[in-house]
């Protein structure tokens, strides 16, 4: 079981690869109401899967926790969020849609710096900010990502 679990999580998070690399923004979308931009991402992480078996045993679907960090989040919490995904669908490799415990989708796009100048300048000086500052960003980091597992593990 934990085997298909660590292949299964690597599996998820290479999934997301192209939009921690290229950068991307994300929007929520409730049901009834109108979407939220929740701005420009600086990474997906998937923290925890968890799969779900049918009577013969085999795995019918997979949840899974995301761990998702948006630009600022050095700035405070509200820039670090986890979701407890239990189903998307990509229909292009540059977005993917993830639906979450509560049934809000999440939509996520690629950043193309051709359409969207100034979200590819302001992904670009988010990264040069973050390299200046590795040491910060480590430490930062690692609360972040204890707090959040915790968050995930206790989660039902």
């Amino acid at each position: 079981m934990k085997e298909f679990i660590e292949k299964e999580k690597a599996k998820l998070q290479d999934l997301f690869a192209p939009f921690n690399d290229g950068g991307s923004w994300m929007s929520l979308v409730e049901p009834g109401r109108d979407s939220v931009r929740l701005g420009i991402v600086d990474s997906y992480t998937i923290i925890r899967v968890a799969p779900h078996f049918d009577a013969e045993g085999e795995v019918k679907r997979v949840d899974f926790w995301l761990f998702v960090k948006t630009v600022g989040y050095d700035e405070g919490f509200q820039h670090a969020h986890t979701v407890k995904v239990v189903g998307w669908s990509q229909g292009d490799t540059y977005l993917l849609d993830l639906v979450d415990d509560r049934n809000r989708k999440y939509h996520i796009e690629l950043i193309f710096p051709d359409q969207e100048p100034e979200l590819a300048s302001d992904w670009s000086s988010w990264r040069r900010y973050k390299m200046r500052n590795r040491d910060r960003f480590s430490l930062i980091d690692v609360d972040l990502m204890t707090e959040h597992r915790q968050i995930a593990e206790e989660w039902e």
